[in-house]
Protein backbone atom coordinates (compact mmCIF):
# COMPACT_ATOMS: atom_id res chain seq x y z
CA UNK A 1 0.00 0.00 0.00
CA UNK A 2 2.92 2.67 0.84
CA UNK A 3 4.40 1.89 -2.62
CA UNK A 4 0.70 2.85 -4.40
CA UNK A 5 0.66 5.64 -1.80
CA UNK A 6 3.81 7.57 -2.91
CA UNK A 7 2.66 6.32 -6.97
CA UNK A 8 -0.95 8.44 -6.07
CA UNK A 9 1.17 11.18 -4.60
CA UNK A 10 3.29 11.52 -7.80
CA UNK A 11 0.05 11.40 -10.38
CA UNK A 12 -1.67 13.85 -8.00
CA UNK A 13 0.75 16.60 -8.07
CA UNK A 14 2.73 15.99 -10.90
CA UNK A 15 6.20 14.78 -9.37
CA UNK A 16 8.88 12.57 -11.05
CA UNK A 17 10.26 11.72 -7.63
CA UNK A 18 8.28 11.23 -3.44
CA UNK A 19 9.11 9.50 -0.83
CA UNK A 20 6.90 8.72 1.85
CA UNK A 21 8.81 11.25 4.67
CA UNK A 22 8.45 14.27 2.19
CA UNK A 23 6.82 16.65 3.64
CA UNK A 24 3.87 17.70 1.33
CA UNK A 25 4.56 22.16 1.65
CA UNK A 26 8.37 20.51 -0.03
CA UNK A 27 6.46 20.07 -3.28
CA UNK A 28 6.19 23.02 -5.40
CA UNK A 29 2.74 22.08 -6.68
CA UNK A 30 1.05 21.53 -3.21
CA UNK A 31 -1.97 23.44 -3.56
CA UNK A 32 -5.42 23.34 -3.29
CA UNK A 33 -5.93 22.10 -6.48
CA UNK A 34 -3.16 19.50 -5.62
CA UNK A 35 -4.82 18.17 -2.52
CA UNK A 36 -8.25 17.88 -4.13
CA UNK A 37 -6.59 15.92 -6.70
CA UNK A 38 -4.78 13.66 -3.93
CA UNK A 39 -7.79 13.13 -2.25
CA UNK A 40 -9.81 12.14 -5.04
CA UNK A 41 -7.52 9.86 -6.23
CA UNK A 42 -6.87 8.10 -2.33
CA UNK A 43 -11.02 7.90 -2.71
CA UNK A 44 -10.73 6.25 -6.28
CA UNK A 45 -7.95 3.92 -5.42
CA UNK A 46 -8.59 2.82 -1.62
CA UNK A 47 -12.53 3.27 -1.16
CA UNK A 48 -11.25 5.99 1.71
CA UNK A 49 -12.76 9.42 2.27
CA UNK A 50 -10.78 11.94 4.07
CA UNK A 51 -12.27 14.95 5.13
CA UNK A 52 -10.31 18.09 3.86
CA UNK A 53 -10.32 19.51 7.48
CA UNK A 54 -8.72 15.79 8.46
CA UNK A 55 -6.32 16.29 5.08
CA UNK A 56 -4.65 19.06 6.68
CA UNK A 57 -3.24 17.65 9.58
CA UNK A 58 -0.88 15.71 7.84
CA UNK A 59 2.69 17.26 7.16
CA UNK A 60 4.11 14.47 5.70
CA UNK A 61 3.26 11.34 3.20
CA UNK A 62 3.65 9.04 6.17
CA UNK A 63 1.08 10.66 8.52
CA UNK A 64 -1.09 10.36 5.09
CA UNK A 65 0.21 6.63 5.24
CA UNK A 66 0.00 6.15 9.16
CA UNK A 67 -3.71 7.27 8.78
CA UNK A 68 -4.69 5.34 5.63
CA UNK A 69 -3.41 2.08 6.89
CA UNK A 70 -5.29 2.39 10.39
CA UNK A 71 -8.75 3.28 8.25
CA UNK A 72 -7.90 0.02 6.08
CA UNK A 73 -7.80 -2.33 8.93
Amino acid sequence: MKDQLIEIVKEALDLDNASINDDFESYDTWDSLGKLSLIALIDEHFSIQISDKEFNEFKTVEDLYNSLSAKKS
